[in-house]
């Protein structure tokens, strides 16, 4: 109740002192501004607050039946997350979209056997993740879960598809390149140098845009092209 009341009076007196800006000579201050300001002021602000980039290993025991995943996610500045999860709690490759707001994110995991639906909040070194989720057909059964980000390299660039030799062209913001032949191009596989990549999504074929996921002896590779002409690669060492 008390931080109601101080809140409301923030609100009241930040109101009365814009109202008396906005009679001000030469004021510049916008409604825009105005607004900025107060969700500053009143802890609203739902910028994200740590980047969900990187591969994260999750787990939950549901009736004490221990379940675990990995969850693929590459977010861009506004807080969008896209990406892809392997999960024992829902069979298949399953697409993730979602939102990052502060240190709390909401995503959606659809695969073709169904749908979950994900709250999750950060911890603040974020490195360290847990939350609830559910069914998407069963919003009232929900399961906790928690996380933590493993350890991985991720690279970032441009790239280039030429579609009349069948090339693709990856420019790394640290002045790299590499340059791959496609033998193959279906709505779900590309073949680079011979290699098979599967795209958590069907999409377009000769079309990159999507989140694409290799494993290759002792590590686990994830490229996500966007529409942008960007990419971004994670790479993780796997265990085996």
């Amino acid at each position: 109740m008390k931080k109601n009341v101080i809140l409301f009076v923030m609100v009241v007196l930040f109101m009365t002192l814009f109202a008396g800006l906005s009679f001000a000579e030469n004021d510049d201050v916008s409604l825009s501004d105005a607004i900025e300001i107060l969700q500053v002021l009143t802890g609203s602000d739902h910028q994200p607050a740590f980047n969900a980039t990187g591969t994260w290993a999750v787990q939950s025991s549901p009736m004490g039946i221990i379940r675990t995943g990995e969850v693929f996610l590459d977010m861009m500045p506004d807080g969008k997350v896209t990406g892809y999860a392997e999960l024992t709690s829902l069979d298949g490759l399953s697409n993730v979209k979602g939102q990052v707001n502060g240190f709390s994110f909401d995503l959606e995991m659809t695969s073709e056997y169904g749908a979950i639906v994900v709250h999750g909040d950060a911890s603040s070194d974020g490195q360290n993740i847990n939350g609830i989720f559910h069914s998407k057909d069963a919003p009232d059964s929900k399961i906790l879960w928690e996380g933590y980000r493993q350890t991985t390299t991720t690279t970032n660039g441009t790239y280039e598809y030429d579609t009349q030799e069948n090339k693709l062209f990856l420019s790394y913001e640290n002045g790299g390149t590499l340059q791959y032949n496609i033998t193959k191009f279906t709505e779900t596989i590309v073949a680079l140098n011979n290699i098979e990549w599967e795209r958590n999504v069907p999409g377009e074929v000769g079309t990159l845009i999507g989140v694409w996921r290799n494993d290759q002896a002792s590590n686990e590779s994830i490229m996500t092209f966007k529409p942008d002409g960007t990419f971004s690669s994670i790479q993780k060492r796997l265990d085996k």
